[in-house]
């Protein structure tokens, strides 16, 4: 799976702190709070990716036109247990972006100093998102 090019949740954030777009970020990750977010970013894409998956499955599973006799219980118990599982590792992933990105970037790129600043200033945390068997938002 290219993690690369998958959007995740987080990148207007990102792009915001560093006040350049994720493809641009990719090819100056010499600082290392760049490199740490980005490296920390592709686990998200992973995680997010997964997420989609398993609620696509559900919805495929538990869709109107489906005979309910075909709903295997253990198959519904897995991949709530894997919603739910793939949900607080999206969560802590989320959370180091996030803590990464209000500590701010090093003095020694003060353009990004100030974007950091204010992405910090004017992004409000999210809370944490509960895993559920119901649908999750669409990216």
């Amino acid at each position: 799976m290219q993690t690369g090019n998958s959007n995740t949740s987080l990148d207007t954030q990102i792009e915001a702190a560093f006040g350049r777009p994720i493809t641009a970020l990719h090819h100056d990750i010499e600082p290392p709070d760049v490199r740490r977010v980005l490296e920390i970013r592709a686990m998200l894409a992973v995680v997010e990716r997964h997420l989609d998956q398993i609620r696509d499955r559900l919805h495929t599973a538990t869709a109107p036109d489906r005979d309910c006799a075909e709903l295997a219980d253990e198959d519904l118990t897995v991949d709530a247990e894997w919603l739910a599982a793939a949900g607080r590792s999206r969560n802590r992933h989320a959370q180091a972006i996030t803590s990464l990105l209000r500590a701010g970037p090093p003095a020694s790129h003060p353009n990004l100093v100030r974007t950091a600043a204010e992405a910090t200033a004017s992004s409000a945390p999210s809370p944490p998102a509960r895993a559920s068997t119901t649908a999750l938002p669409h990216r």
